[in-house]
């Protein structure tokens, strides 16, 4: 027993509350795998003398969970993703750690049909598809979820969707995954598209996330390089 108090007592141990689902190369706390996030994290926490300990969770209750669970922070989060605001303002988010695209993949062949003609979206178990709440609301586009993104991919490839609400750099690795051409798909832009951030959050831990962001601000290179090593795709051309 006393070993473990020397543990704990030596470094501060942090449960991070990430989404369970496979999510490469961004996220895929399910395996030991290294993601973007992972080495994100885990490089800030070495540098900190800090143990994280990362529990996958499912997203259904995402909003709730800073508030049910026993955990310390919360990753990737985003302000934008509490339809309740009296729960968000409870949150402290650090600063933007990557930049990522939000908008409907299709497959190039799609792009020849009216804009009208755009029916079924998938999207991952839980993920709040933003760009479509209306239309799905509506009635006018079906929205299809699932909890694997390889076979969100493969509807997209068979035409069983026109189009997912997957982020890019994770669609083309399961494309890869496929076997499937890069070229085959591509984001319409002729539907809503935007320019969205990973955060961490806390409630609890402002001093922690002050020391985050100071971290972020200090190791600019690495993250280009961690982005470079995960070919996560340029953000920069779908800025408006």
């Amino acid at each position: 027993m006393s070993h473990h108090t020397y543990l704990k007592a030596s470094s501060k141990e942090f449960i991070i509350g990430v989404e369970d689902v496979s999510y490469f190369p961004l996220f895929d706390f399910k395996t030991d795998r290294n993601t973007f996030s992972r080495e994100l994290l885990d490089t800030f926490a070495i540098s900190k003398g800090y143990k994280f300990t990362y529990l996958p969770l499912p997203i259904k209750r995402f909003e709730r969970w800073l508030i049910e669970k026993k955990i310390d922070f919360k990753y990737p989060d985003n302000a934008r993703w509490y339809p309740n605001q009296a729960i968000r303002k409870n949150f402290k988010f650090s600063d933007s750690t990557i930049k990522l695209v939000a908008g409907t993949t299709v497959l190039r062949s799609f792009l020849e049909k009216k804009q009208t003609e755009f029916k079924s979206i998938g999207t991952l178990w839980g993920f709040y598809p933003t760009t479509w709440i209306k239309q799905i609301k509506n009635s006018e586009v079906t929205l299809f979820e699932d909890t694997s993104t390889t076979i969100l991919v493969r509807q997209l490839l068979n035409k069983g969707v026109d189009g997912i609400d997957i982020e890019p750099s994770v669609i083309n690795h399961y494309l890869k995954q496929l076997g499937a051409s890069l070229e085959s798909v591509l984001i319409d832009t002729r539907y809503r598209y935007d320019v969205y951030d990973y955060h961490l959050s806390t409630i609890k831990h402002a001093k922690e996330i002050n020391e985050f962001n100071q971290f972020l601000q200090s190791n600019k290179k690495l993250i280009k390089e961690l982005i470079k090593k995960y070919e996560i795709i340029d953000h920069r051309p779908y800025l408006k």
